[in-house]
């Protein structure tokens, strides 16, 4: 461990792209599981729909008042 910090200070450019390469993978990471996150999102919600507007009433109380007033947002 010593011999790589004493590395990455001896040749700050190497420090530099070993910064540059971490915060690369971290934003590729977060850009991944954001998109995955936002794609299941939408997929729950147009389940939801889906199943209010077949009449199956599996929704709980919380969800059919925010579906309620979704309706009422886009209705207006």
């Amino acid at each position: 461990m010593d011999s790589i910090l004493s590395t990455i200070t001896e040749y700050p450019i190497l420090g530099v792209l070993l910064v540059s390469l971490l915060l690369s993978l971290v934003f590729t990471l977060f850009r991944k599981l954001f998109r995955f996150a936002v794609s299941l999102a939408v997929i729950v919600i147009a389940l939801a729909i889906v199943m209010h507007y077949l009449g199956h009433d599996t929704l709980p109380d919380e969800g059919k008042k925010v579906l309620r007033e979704a309706e009422e947002l886009l209705s207006n």
